[in-house]
């Protein structure tokens, strides 16, 4: 089969490689479509700590079951198209015990730590298959980083009563958007590029602050009757980011942060009591890939506007550069494998 192998920093080649073969946990899925991650995105370039070369990445994707490895008993049959969690854990570690196995201290991320589905197949867990009764080859590939937005507001335990702020326009903070919105939560969203504010307006932002042009500080307290929101996301990775939400953030309010990167965040320590702040991580997801898969098929189309750009899989070298060097003109970039 073809598979776009990431070989070394920028450097994408489109192989030939041995057709997959199913273990008897396992089911054969022939790929049609792949979404082009911000992680995958560091790993092309070679930023991502977990950068292994070489490496066939993605972990967003619709699929066609070809086959499975061994008995299944779930709702899925041959021939049915299908979403996958990409996640691979142990069960035995403290987080799994917990019921946490996107924490698993052995976690395995297909396309990241395992070769993944910028390629014609792969054989994934059998568990992980959701059906996605409903939905064209395009949207079925969203409703993985929909769930990263989902596990994002489960984190910040948004409800209906709240105000939200997110930082971060790309995929994910757009993601982090609609599942609020969906809670039925009031939601202002600050990024640096005009492009990605207009997205996010269309996906039912209240109002939008562009950084390095609005006075985006008293923005936030003007649409919050100058009380500061009940929840601030961070979905960029960037310590001066954390600290505006931090400053931000209302007392006895929530900070979730999804963005990542290796900088440190200096924040004095008063501000955790004074404002007696809830502070939490948030990593892929765990519990709500369903709850994410059936938001995508509750608004379906009009999730389309996240896909900027198609490829196919013999321009992957050019799709992922392009995402990597075009942000301003890009949102959701996918590679179409197969029809």
């Amino acid at each position: 089969m073809r598979a776009a192998v990431t070989v070394g920093p920028r450097r994408v080649e489109v192989r030939e490689v041995p057709d997959p073969v199913p273990a008897p946990d396992e089911t054969l899925i022939r790929i049609e479509t792949a979404g082009i991650c911000g992680s995958d995105l560091h790993l092309f370039d070679g930023s991502n700590p977990y950068a292994n070369y070489p490496r066939t990445q993605g972990h967003e994707f619709s699929g066609r079951v070809v086959a499975f490895g061994g008995a299944y008993d779930g709702p899925v049959k041959v021939g049915d198209r299908v979403t996958v969690e990409p996640l691979i854990w142990c069960g035995e570690c403290f987080p799994c015990r917990n019921g946490r196995h996107n924490c698993c201290t052995k976690l395995k991320v297909l396309g990241v730590h395992t070769d993944g589905a910028f390629a014609e197949m792969i054989a994934v867990k059998s568990r992980a298959l959701f059906p996605a009764i409903g939905l064209d080859a395009e949207l079925t590939a969203l409703v993985e980083p929909i769930s990263i937005g989902m596990q994002v507001v489960t984190r910040g335990m948004v409800t209906g009563k709240d105000t939200v702020v997110v930082y971060g326009a790309g995929v994910i903070g757009q993601a982090a958007l609609v599942c609020a919105r969906d809670r039925g939560a009031r939601v202002l969203v600050v990024d640096k590029l005009a492009s990605r504010l207009e997205l996010a307006t269309a996906l039912g932002a209240e109002v939008v602050a562009q950084a390095g042009r609005d006075d985006v500080p008293r923005a936030i307290k003007e649409w919050t009757n100058g009380e500061g929101p009940a929840v601030a996301i961070d979905a960029t990775g960037a310590p001066s980011v954390i600290r505006a939400a931090i400053d931000a953030v209302a007392p006895s309010g929530r900070v979730v942060i999804v963005g990542i990167s290796n900088q440190e965040v200096s924040i004095p320590v008063i501000e955790f009591s004074r404002k007696e702040l809830t502070i939490l991580g948030s990593r892929n997801n765990t519990g709500v890939f369903g709850d994410a898969l059936d938001l995508v098929q509750r608004l379906n189309d009009r999730l389309r506007v996240l896909v900027t750009h198609r490829y196919p899989i013999e321009q992957a070298q050019e799709a992922m550069t392009f995402a990597l060097d075009c942000p301003q003109d890009s949102e959701k970039v996918l590679l179409q494998i197969s029809q």
